[in-house]
């Protein structure tokens, strides 16, 4: 039961901040890509309590991403506004992976080139943690091993 309202509760705090995201976007043209990222996410965040059901990890998660980056890339020029959603989305999706398996978040900040590829991580603990190394093999198999990785504290 407890697992429902988590769910319900995820589903309506999300919905919350889409709309204001969706209030927030600055011009009408931008209006309907806005609106798809979100709708994207939301059936993402809708669909991980069954993902992790069947012990599908955030990997899943990142390459559906990337895959529809680089679908809007062969439809028009990818601009600033796409690329910056995709960076938030997938530090959303590394914070809930790793406050999930019992890591002190503060923030994640991702860096990623125009074709969806994720150069940089920026990591910021709540305080000092002891095994990084995990968290480091985490990334590079979820990002390849080019991915250049910053941690922080504090």
């Amino acid at each position: 039961m407890e697992g429902i309202m988590s769910w319900v509760k995820s589903g309506l705090l999300f919905t919350i901040l889409a709309s204001v995201i969706l209030m927030l976007s600055p011009n009408k043209s931008y209006m309907k890509h806005i609106s798809l990222v979100v709708g994207l996410l939301f059936i993402l965040v809708m669909v991980h309590p069954i993902m992790s059901f069947f012990n599908l990890d955030s990997k899943v998660y990142v390459s559906y991403l990337e895959n529809f980056l680089k679908m809007e890339r062969m439809q028009e020029n990818m601009s600033e506004n796409h690329i910056a959603m995709y960076e938030e989305s997938v530090a959303l999706q590394l914070t809930a992976s790793l406050k999930e398996s019992g890591y002190n978040v503060d923030e994640i900040k991702v860096k990623a080139e125009n074709d969806g590829s994720v150069r940089e991580i920026r990591l910021s603990f709540v305080s000092a943690i002891d095994n990084l190394e995990q968290i480091e093999v985490y990334l590079h198999r979820l990002f390849g091993e080019e991915v250049k990785i910053v941690y922080g504290y504090g």
